[in-house]
C-alpha cells in the first residue's frame, strides 16, 4: 500500500520538484550582480542560480560548513565556514544583491541571528530568497489530526524547528525593513500527479514546502527579527 501511494504522489520525484519550483521562484528576483547562498550544500544550486542570473563568478560567495561538499565547489565559488547559530558572516553592511536560504532555517535552534545577518549584508533594493518546510502542509495537517507525527519534524529526523506558513509569513512581514514580493509553496501532498503541483500553485499555504521572496527597501540598526527574539512560552 505504502509502495503504491509513493507511486501515484511521485515521491520519489519531491527533491526534484523542490529544487525546480524554488529554482523558478528565485528567477522572479531577476538579474543579480552579486550572491550569497547560505547552507549551500553541495552548490549545485548555487551554480544554476548564478546562471540563471547572470552573477558574475568572481561574485559568488557560499556559506558552508561541511567539508564534503566544499571539497566539490567550482574554484570560482568563495566560500566561508560559518556556524549560522553564533557567528557573523565575515562581508561588509550591504554586500549582495541577492541572498539565498534554502531546506536550512529548519535545521537551526536560534534563526533570529542568521536572519539578521542575512539583512546586513543584503543591499538595500537586494532580495532575500527563502524556502522551509510548512508544518500547516495538508499532509501535516491530516496526520496531526489523527494523532501522528507531521512528517516535516519526523522524530528522527534532522528538523529541530517548524514553520506554519501563515505565522512565518507575518514573522518575516514584520520586520519594517523589508516589503513582500511574493510568496509561493511546492509539492501538495496526498493529491495524485499532477494535481501534486497544480494544487501547490493554487494554494501555497497547504503545500509542503513554502518559498518567500522579500525586498530590502531600507537599512536600520539592529534587526528586528532579533528583536522577536523570545524565550519558551505557552502564549
Amino acid at each position: 500500500m505504502k509502495g503504491f501511494l509513493r507511486r501515484i504522489l511521485r515521491a520519489d520525484d519531491e527533491t526534484a520538484r523542490l529544487r525546480r519550483d524554488f529554482m523558478r521562484f528565485v528567477g522572479h528576483a531577476g538579474g543579480a550582480g552579486s550572491l550569497l547562498d547560505v547552507g549551500a550544500g553541495d552548490c549545485s544550486m548555487t551554480v544554476e542560480y548564478q546562471r540563471m542570473l547572470g552573477v558574475p563568478e568572481n561574485h559568488i560567495h557560499t556559506i558552508e560548513m561541511l567539508d564534503k561538499y566544499i571539497a566539490t565547489y567550482p574554484p570560482y565559488i568563495q566560500n566561508s565556514k560559518v556556524n549560522l547559530e553564533d557567528g557573523r558572516f565575515p562581508y561588509a553592511d550591504g554586500s549582495f544583491d541577492l541572498v539565498v536560504c534554502s531546506q536550512v532555517l529548519e535545521h537551526l535552534k536560534n534563526i533570529f541571528l542568521p536572519l539578521a545577518e542575512m539583512e546586513r549584508v543584503l543591499k538595500p533594493g537586494g532580495y532575500l530568497a527563502l524556502g522551509v518546510p510548512n508544518l500547516a502542509a495538508l499532509h501535516n495537517r491530516l496526520l496531526l489530526a489523527f494523532g501522528a507525527q507531521p512528517l516535516c519534524n519526523a522524530i528522527t529526523g534532522p528538523h529541530i524547528r517548524c514553520f506554519a506558513h501563515k505565522d512565518f509569513l507575518k514573522f518575516l512581514t514584520s520586520n519594517p525593513c523589508f516589503s513582500l514580493v511574493r510568496c509561493a509553496g511546492s509539492t501538495l501532498y496526498p493529491l495524485p500527479y499532477p494535481l501534486v503541483d497544480y494544487g501547490a500553485r493554487l494554494f501555497p499555504g497547504l503545500s509542503a514546502y513554502t518559498f518567500y521572496l522579500l525586498r530590502k527597501e531600507r537599512s536600520s540598526g539592529e534587526s528586528a527579527w532579533m528583536r522577536s527574539s523570545v524565550g519558551d512560552t505557552c502564549l
